[in-house]
């Protein structure tokens, strides 16, 4: 039996959510103290992140494809949580990164915000049943996966100069 490059892709997002959670639970619940090897290793970790992003874009431009309701729905939630984690990450990372998410804006609007706002528009598109605008949500998703991996480009040769 194959198995669909879609579910391998829902597989992955599962796995980003999973690790997710488990940075959430270090950086919010255990009080670290900023070092360069814990900068660095966040800045890891905002890579990461920036993976899961691609992986949700990808995710949402093969849903519209799919013809099984119930995988559409279950890739719309996973991309959904993955976005309400990521949004719950960002500013536990901020104290220990070198970006400063006041200053990354996506369409003119603070990134948590907009990470926040396509989040419930997934939500909000699954409990009212409507066809999502998957080419605009995915690029929505990639200009927030672009601004990110700016900042984290900048920041990194921020730290390399102090390192």
């Amino acid at each position: 039996m194959e198995v669909s490059p879609f579910y391998i892709l829902l597989a992955k997002l599962e796995d980003e959510i999973s690790f997710q959670r488990k940075v959430i639970n270090t950086f919010m619940f255990a009080q670290q103290k900023s070092s360069p090897e814990i900068t660095l290793k966040t800045i890891d970790i905002l890579r990461r992140l920036t993976q899961s992003f691609r992986l949700i874009a990808l995710v949402i431009e093969e849903v519209e494809s799919m013809a099984d309701k119930y995988m559409k729905e279950q890739a719309l939630l996973l991309s959904s949580e993955c976005l309400s984690l990521s949004s719950l990450l960002l500013p536990a990372l901020e104290g220990m990164s070198p970006i400063f998410l006041d200053s990354l804006r996506v369409y003119e609007e603070p990134i948590l915000e907009r990470i926040e706002s396509v989040a419930e528009f997934i939500e909000n598109s699954l409990q009212d049943q409507e066809e999502l605008a998957t080419d605009e949500l995915a690029q929505t998703i990639e200009d927030i996966m672009r601004t990110l991996e700016y900042h984290i480009k900048l920041g990194e040769r921020a730290v390399a100069k102090i390192i």
